[in-house]
This record gives C-alpha cells, sequence and structure tokens, in this order.
C-alpha cells in the first residue's frame, strides 16, 4: 500500500512536471545568435583581351582577390602584368609595381599601351606608382599596408567622388629574401616563413576583406612568381612546377595561371629573317590555368602567342594579320641591329623548331 507521504510526494512531481513547460527549438534562434551576415561585391576580373580569355576560359586575374602568373622566363607573364596595369589605368585602378627583379622596362610597356611620359632619365610620370628599392620582403609588406592603410584613412577618391581602387602588381615575389636571410642569418625556409606570416596572415585577409559591400575600396594583388621545379619520387612520376618562396602564395592565391610548362618552358620561337640574319619576333607559349577557387573554370590547353605587343591567337591568320600591321616595327629592329635598309618584301617570317610544346609536362 502507498504511504500518505509516498502519495503527496509523486503528486507534487507531477505538478512540478505540469509547470515545466518544454521550449520549442527555433533555428532562426541559433541563426541569430551564432551567424553573421556579409555581403560580398559581384566577382569581377581585370580584362587581359579576348585572346586571353579564350586560351584560359577567364578574363584574367580576380579583383579583390590574391592571383599568380607562374612559369619559367620567356613564356608572356610580363606581357600578362603589363595587360594588366593597362586594364587597371582605363578603369580607374591604381597599379602599383613592386619590381624586385630589376627587369621592368616603361619604353616597352608603353608601347603595348601603358600610359606613362619619362620626364627626364630614370622618371616616369602617369597614373602609376613605381617602388623598385627593397631590400628584404618585410620592407615590401610594410610597404604594401602603408599604402592601404593611408586610402582607407584618406578616402581615396577620383575627381568624379568614385572609389580609387589599388592593384599592386610585385615582379616578382620570388626575387628577394627576408631580413634575416638578407642579413646572411636565414635561408629559404626563414624566406618561406616569413611570406606566409605577412602574407597569409595579413595582407591576404586585408585583400580579399575588400570584397564585402561594407568596405568602400577594393583592391587586388597579382604576384609574378618564379619557379623550380621538383623532381618526382619514382621512375613514373612527373615533375611538378613550385614556387619560390614556398607554399604560402599558392595557399592564399586565388587564381593561379600556369605560363609554358611545368617542366620547363615548353615554348617555340618564331623568327624574322633577312639575308640569314634572324630576330625572334614572337613565342609560341601555353596558358593554363593551376588553380580557380572564384567559378573553377579553366582550360589546361590553351595556347597563345607572345609579341612585344600583345598576345595574338595561335593561328596562321592571327600570325599573317600581325606580320602586316608591325613589319615596319620588325624591318626598323633589323635596320638598328646593322643590317642595310630593306623594305617588306626583303623580311621573312619562319618557325624556328625549339622545344616543342606539345607533349611536355
Amino acid at each position: 500500500m502507498m504511504t500518505t507521504m509516498t502519495k503527496n510526494h509523486s503528486k507534487k512531481n507531477k505538478n512540478m512536471a505540469k509547470s515545466i513547460k518544454k521550449k520549442s527549438f527555433s533555428f532562426d534562434s541559433v541563426k541569430d545568435r551564432f551567424s553573421s551576415k556579409t555581403k560580398y561585391k559581384p566577382d569581377r576580373f581585370i580584362d587581359l583581351g579576348e585572346v586571353f580569355q579564350k586560351a584560359t576560359g577567364v578574363p584574367g586575374p580576380a579583383i579583390g582577390h590574391l592571383n599568380v602568373f607562374l612559369g619559367h622566363s620567356d613564356t608572356g607573364k610580363t606581357t600578362a602584368l603589363i595587360k594588366a596595369a593597362i586594364w587597371c589605368q582605363k578603369n580607374g585602378i591604381l597599379p602599383v609595381f613592386i619590381i624586385t627583379e630589376k627587369k621592368w622596362n616603361f619604353s616597352h610597356a608603353k608601347m603595348m599601351g601603358f600610359e606613362c611620359e619619362e620626364e627626364s632619365p630614370g622618371d616616369w610620370s602617369g597614373f602609376f606608382v613605381f617602388r623598385d628599392d627593397f631590400d628584404y620582403i618585410e620592407q615590401i609588406t610594410d610597404y604594401m599596408n602603408e599604402v592601404l592603410d593611408t586610402q582607407e584613412k584618406e578616402d581615396w577618391r577620383h575627381d568624379d567622388g568614385t572609389p580609387m581602387d589599388i592593384c599592386f602588381l610585385w615582379d616578382s615575389v620570388g626575387s628577394i629574401p627576408c631580413k634575416m636571410t638578407f642579413e646572411g642569418k636565414g635561408g629559404k625556409m626563414h624566406n618561406a616563413s616569413v611570406l606566409a606570416d605577412k602574407i597569409g596572415m595579413g595582407l591576404n585577409g586585408r585583400i580579399t576583406g575588400s570584397r564585402k559591400e561594407t568596405n568602400t575600396h577594393t583592391n587586388t594583388i597579382v604576384f609574378v612568381n618564379q619557379p623550380w621545379v621538383e623532381l618526382p619520387d619514382n621512375p613514373f612520376g612527373q615533375p611538378k612546377i613550385k614556387m619560390k618562396g614556398g607554399e604560402a602564395i599558392y595557399l592564399n592565391s586565388t587564381l593561379i595561371f600556369l605560363f609554358g610548362n611545368q617542366k620547363n618552358a615548353g615554348t617555340n620561337k618564331l623568327k624574322a629573317t633577312k639575308n640569314s640574319r634572324s630576330i625572334n619576333y614572337a613565342t609560341r607559349s601555353k596558358i593554363s590555368i593551376l588553380k580557380n577557387h572564384v567559378n573553377g573554370i579553366g582550360y589546361q590547353d590553351g595556347k597563345v602567342i607572345v609579341t612585344p605587343h600583345d598576345f595574338i591567337e595561335d593561328s596562321k591568320a592571327a600570325e599573317e594579320k600581325y606580320k602586316k600591321e608591325y613589319a615596319d616595327y620588325w624591318i626598323d629592329m633589323f635596320i638598328k641591329s646593322g643590317l642595310e635598309e630593306m623594305d617588306e618584301t626583303d623580311l621573312n617570317f619562319d618557325v624556328e623548331e625549339s622545344e616543342n610544346i606539345e607533349g611536355l609536362v
């Protein structure tokens, strides 16, 4: 038999259970407490032209991201960099050149369409900023942060009131050491560590964060990167192209364009001849997408012809058009090289068989 005390205890528990109401679960409440709301600006690209887009599947570097032009020498990286600067100028984005490889040529850039004028020997003016006096990586990353801080603080704008965005163009990121290595105390691992800290955990966030709608300016970085080749670890493996300076740039970049092959340049030289004298007037090269975290699109079999003036399609029609349009330029090159004066009927264009771009990694 249930005692009076037991009955009262049971009744009390039932009353307490009735008084406790189960709270209904709300996922909206979870989102409100633990999720942030962020709107990003639409995806945009620096347009390197129809030929480049046909070869790669994308117009060019992604605005508001880190981008890389990777490849061996003489495969088209500098041409792409200049075209990026030209497009930025035309669209009100300030090109900020960081030249550490010491191979920049304003005259060549001007010939391609970059707007600049030489005020005095070595002093070029125009809508751009140019620096080539850095000794080590930390100087460059501090400089880039200073430029971004000043842009934000002073609210850089054009005369019509539109924001003046920035595109940093660094040629090339693998050609300069960190401070410790510069002072003779470090090495490759220290260079990689500094890039990982300064780019991966610093500038990467500032650049990609500028894509948020709450930010006035949208800023971009385009790296030219020197490569090295990692040999296969087995007889059936393939060599792989790697970036100088470690993996930080690769990991943090959104778009990486590969110029040429991975193992080597893998290019064809196109030449013009006169009386057995030859000048290379163009290079046939591959351009492919090594990494694309914008939209995933990217061709692996694109080919272009790289001339001193622009990219042209890898076709006989495009070659013939270029020859007719720039015959006078190449005749002038022959004259400057010491040959007698001639007309375009004396100029023969041909292909010099070198490393075939077919069949190489």
